[in-house]
């Protein structure tokens, strides 16, 4: 922490010096400047010394002549005598800082420190945990004074900056009193004008005395900050080699147990000692309870026994705070002799039972440390009030008196809990740092030890799989009474049911697949009956799956009873459209209005119906590219289904012939290739019809039937016939014309006719060459 010397000169430099003094009158002599108060040489020390003797000789000066002697206008020179007192405290100051300055630079604490820390553990391992929880303690607490001292720095460095202003303006003030020293004519107005410059020289001197004492001051904390980061890092890097190797002996454990012995017995003894005295204090109470009812709230009694009930409770207080130690000791017997199993044996199961204790006992003291903080704080609120009362009260002596003695007894009350407050806090720290060693992420658990990580993490994934989620009751009744049973829903038995539920579905599946082949192949009954009914009996199957495996796992179906309530709205607004698909391929499958193997045309897409399941069904289209359509489109939209109830279709080809062709032969041609076709329906028969006379030929049209199927292609048809018919009506003679146009031209009057010539061009090089 910060030395007394620099707190003293940061008491001695708060107050502000540059406010504006009353100017006393002085006959006095000018002061010297402290420019002329300096020696040759240029040590700081020396050049202090001779400040301080000269400063010490004004102010001895100044007491003489204060002691009867008035200034101008029948002043006091007391401000003068004033700036001179703080300007020698400055100078003395200096002086210390530097003596103190020297001899941190010529033997360093920390370095010697640090060379009784290295002597302390230079020896073989294992090394004392006592020893080490000492290192442990010293590097805290150097780390706390690193900060305070990082602290101090910035104070320093803000005074600095208003000490360099304050400098400034005093230099500024000699200045100005100097002209107008210079400017005055009269005697009485040298002298006062005399009188002013000697005050703003002793103003500026005092603050460049302040000043130097800060950049002293700074410079020494630089120094220790230095010093103790040297040493935090050296004790970083001991604890690092010290930790792993840390062992609580028999003898050791006995001595920590010992004093935590003889805690407990001075804790029963504070116990007694207490409740003897409100046992006093109640009879006392009583005996000035009944005064009190006799003659009134206005005698003496009244005021004692207001302080009698503050002390019962303060007695109360520490009746609860004293028990609390108590469970504190003997929690911190446990912990230690868990630490002693932990560092002394080997096995990592041990290690791990003790890691369990050791968290169980944290979690202890974190769930009573929240209502020892509401204690603590309602404590000093109380506090508070009682003393912003007395503060703002008129009473008498005997009325302050019962106050300051009834704050003395809250404050009691505030230590007790403060006591708790410390030794909780003490055991918290300590337990993290034992679990720091031996956890699996600490930073000082050995990088071997992968059977302690391992059983550590078997630890939580069991603390996982048995976490209970929620608890049910379900009611039977057994002999007439009704019996209720609560179960717990844990993770481990939701996810045994999940995984046991998915593996019965896909022997099910695979089940349910083998049986739709054989009723295909043995009992001939249709593949889409038989994946219809696959899909019935894969449902019903996995709906008593489910209602078997809740049963087997002891998940009554109340469980989801309050589940749908508290779901169903989230559920109707979330999964509406896959119900309605799903509802959807229930109808269609129930219906069978679409089947697979059907032939649709729906919203410009025709294909094969490949699958239909429950929320879609896929339709593969003639050009190869499955499409997954939403089971609720077949029955909000106009479905065309091609093989509904017949899978016959008609066919129509437009052919026309050249005029003057005999039509009848060529009739008879067309049906002759459609007839030879293999895929051509014999019924009904392919007809030719003359349909149209057109412009440039005679249109016939042939209608055809096929049946659809999945090896059927209907374009392939159509093309496989305008073959036949081309080749056919070609061999004869029958032409199959082309558009034509004839072209009339008015020659009633003659058609002009100009001839241009075109612009001679340059020969082109290549033709030249």
């Amino acid at each position: 922490m910060i030395s007394r010397q620099i707190l003293f000169a940061l008491m001695l430099l708060a107050p502000l010096t540059h406010a504006q003094i009353p100017l006393p009158g002085l006959n006095s002599g000018v002061p010297k400047a402290e420019a002329e108060l300096a020696p040759v040489d240029s040590d700081p020390r020396s050049r202090a010394e001779t400040q301080l003797a000269e400063a010490r000789r004004q102010q001895e000066a100044g007491q003489l002549q204060e002691g009867g002697t008035t200034g101008v206008e029948g002043l006091p020179i007391s401000d003068r005598q004033r700036l001179l007192d703080r300007l020698v405290l400055a100078y003395s100051e200096r002086l210390k800082l530097l003596e103190e300055l020297e001899n941190l630079k010529k033997s360093p604490p920390e370095k010697a420190r640090q060379q009784v820390l290295l002597a302390e553990f230079s020896g073989s391992p294992p090394y004392s945990a006592l020893r080490v929880d000492a290192l442990r303690d010293e590097y805290d607490a150097l780390r706390e004074r690193q900060q305070s001292l990082a602290s101090t720095e910035r104070a320093l460095e803000k005074l600095k900056v208003g000490r360099i202003d304050a400098q400034r303006r005093a230099g500024e003030a000699v200045r100005l009193a100097e002209d107008k020293l210079a400017r005055a004519s009269a005697q009485e107005a040298i002298d006062k004008e005399r009188l002013s410059r000697e005050l703003a020289s002793l103003r500026r001197q005092l603050a460049e005395a302040e000043l130097a004492n800060i950049e002293i001051g700074l410079e020494r904390i630089h120094m220790e900050i230095q010093a103790s980061q040297t040493l935090g890092r050296e004790i970083e890097r001991l604890l690092a080699r010290v930790l792993p190797e840390q062992r609580l002996d028999k003898e050791e454990l006995e001595q920590q147990q010992a004093l935590l012995r003889k805690e407990l017995n001075t804790l029963n003894s504070e116990i007694d000692r207490i409740v003897a005295a409100n046992s006093r204090l109640a009879a006392e109470r009583e005996r000035l309870v009944k005064i009190v009812a006799k003659a009134g709230s206005e005698v003496p009694e009244a005021r004692r026994l207001q302080l009698l009930d503050a002390r019962l409770e303060t007695g109360r207080v520490v009746l609860i705070t004293l028990p609390w130690l108590q469970t504190m000791a003997q929690v911190a017997s446990d912990a230690w002799t868990q630490r002693a199993l932990a560092l002394n044996s080997p096995d990592p199961a041990s290690r791990q039972a003790v890691i369990s204790a050791l968290s169980q006992i944290r979690e202890d003291l974190a769930s009573r440390r929240q209502i020892l903080d509401e204690l603590q704080q309602a404590a000093r609120v109380e506090l508070r009030e009682r003393e912003s009362r007395l503060d703002g009260a008129t009473l008498d002596a005997e009325a302050k008196a019962q106050a300051s003695t009834l704050l003395d007894v809250l404050k009691e009350r505030v230590l007790a809990y403060q006591r708790v407050d410390r030794s909780e806090t003490r055991m918290q720290l300590q337990l993290e740092r034992w679990l720091d060693d031996f956890g699996f992420h600490a930073k000082t658990a050995s990088r071997d030890d992968w059977k302690l990580g391992v059983l550590q993490v078997v630890q939580t994934l069991k603390r996982v799989w048995d976490f209970e989620m929620f608890a049910v009751e379900d009611s039977t009744l057994i002999d007439g009474k009704t019996v209720t049973v609560t179960y717990g829903v844990t993770v481990g038995k939701s996810i045994g049911a999940l995984i046991l539920f998915l593996l019965g579905y896909w022997l099910f599946s695979l089940l349910s697949r083998h049986l739709q082949q054989l009723m295909v192949r043995r009992f001939g009954v249709n593949e889409q009956m038989a994946s219809v009914m696959r899909r019935w009996a894969m449902i019903s199957l996995a709906v008593a799956l489910i209602i078997f495996i809740l049963n087997l796992a002891r998940i009554p179906l109340t469980v989801f009873a309050f589940l749908g309530g508290a779901l169903a709205i989230g559920i109707g607004f979330g999964t509406q459209t896959i119900i309605k698909n799903v509802i959807s391929g229930i109808i269609i499958l129930f219906e069978r209005k679409i089947r697979v193997g059907d032939i649709i045309a729906l919203g410009g897409m025709t294909g094969h119906v490949i699958a239909v399941d429950l929320r879609a069904s896929t339709v593969r289209g003639f050009d190869g590219v499955e499409a997954l359509v939403p089971n609720s489109s077949f029955l909000e939209n106009q479905v065309v289904n091609w093989t509904y109830s017949n899978p016959r279709i008609r066919r129509e080809i437009r052919i026309g012939v050249a005029y003057g062709s005999p039509v009848r032969e060529a009739s008879e041609i067309i049906v002759g290739c459609a007839n030879e076709h293999a895929q051509v329906l014999k019924d009904p028969a392919p007809e030719v019809f003359f349909e149209d006379f057109g412009d440039n030929a005679l249109m016939l049209l042939l209608m055809f039937w096929v049946e659809l199927g999945p090896q059927l292609s209907a374009r392939r048809v159509d093309s496989d016939l305008r073959y036949a018919m081309e080749k056919r009506l070609a061999a004869a003679g029958i032409a199959i014309p082309f558009p034509k146009r004839d072209v009339h031209l008015d020659l009633s009057e003659p058609l002009p006719v100009r001839i241009t010539h075109a612009a001679a061009t340059p020969p082109d090089s290549s033709c030249r060459s």
